[in-house]
């Protein structure tokens, strides 16, 4: 009879423990699935978004058409999604941007005058030519970093983090407000993402820090006197960053960011510069378009 029923114990501890891991790997497979098919929607609105901006290539007129990052949302094969387009001139670009540019940007966000300057001075130093013209890394750890300056253009807003005095904290706030392909000295004010905006105009800290984490709705004037007319520099509209992020029916959400550069030197009619898993900004405006079904709003 013990033996009847310890084999009858053991011979249901095995099927639970089936039953158990069948269930987590059909959950596990549901998640892959979800998270490729929520890959797929984002890639198909950033297509979208590129087919769109090509079309309008030779009619891009400065000044006409801005394109500063404000959302728009929409619904994908029953997917919401969520397509900004930031014109990258309204950035400030790391590799051709003045230090008292990139200083006055530090202050605005918040960084005293001396941590500006010293910031400012190292991302200059970091995309700087030694005299001697090597452009690797320098062996030789400087500051709070593992190696030195790069001594080479940055390729990529990401390389930040390797600047010394950037921790991860000013690394979130810098990198949407920052491009390596305007390669504009100056910033569009017409199209400078809102945090940058108000942290050169002059406007409260408190407030353009504000305007990172929720940049739209705002009520900025694009106009504003207060906006340093030396740093205003028209952009010519060649590159962008295209923003799209898609939430699933169940509840998969995927943010990527891409680089779009519609002149490059290829001679070729555009060319993806960067693809890279974005920020998510739009979570909630998202959920809410899932709970009714997308009533209202319009297809892509």
């Amino acid at each position: 009879m013990l033996a009847v029923i310890w084999g009858t114990g053991l011979i249901s501890m095995l099927v639970v423990a089936f039953m158990t891991s069948g269930r987590l790997r059909l959950q596990t497979a549901f998640n892959i699935a979800s998270a490729t098919e929520a890959s797929y929607v984002a890639e198909s609105a950033i297509n979208l978004a590129t087919l769109a901006l090509l079309s309008r290539k030779d009619a891009l007129i400065p000044g006409e058409a801005v394109y500063d990052g404000a959302p728009k949302f929409c619904v994908l094969d029953r997917a919401a999604v969520a397509l900004a387009i930031e014109d990258e001139a309204g950035k400030i670009d790391l590799n051709a941007s003045q230090p008292e540019l990139l200083q006055a940007a530090l202050v605005g966000l918040g960084l005293d005058d001396s941590k500006a300057r010293e910031i400012a001075a190292a991302i200059v130093a970091f995309r700087t030519a030694s005299v001697d013209g090597l452009s690797q890394n320098s062996p030789t750890p400087t500051g709070d970093k593992p190696v030195g300056p790069k001594q080479g253009l940055f390729e990529t807003v990401m390389e930040l983090d390797q600047v010394s005095g950037v921790d991860s904290a000013l690394f979130r706030t810098l990198a949407p407000l920052a491009t390596v392909h305007s390669r504009s000295a100056g910033v569009d004010a017409r199209s400078s993402p809102p945090a940058l905006f108000a942290a050169l105009a002059g406007l409260p800290a408190e407030e353009a820090r504000a305007l990172i984490a929720a940049p739209y709705p705002n009520n900025l004037k694009r106009t504003d006197p207060r906006f340093p007319a030396n740093f205003n520099q028209p952009g010519d509209q060649s590159s962008f960053l295209i923003h799209a992020e898609a939430r699933l029916a169940s509840g998969q959400t995927i943010a990527r960011d891409a680089i779009l550069d519609l002149r490059p030197q290829s001679g070729k009619q555009f060319a993806i510069r960067e693809i890279r898993r974005g920020p998510s900004r739009y979570a909630e405006r998202l959920r809410a378009i899932i709970a009714t079904n997308g009533a209202g709003v319009p297809d892509c």
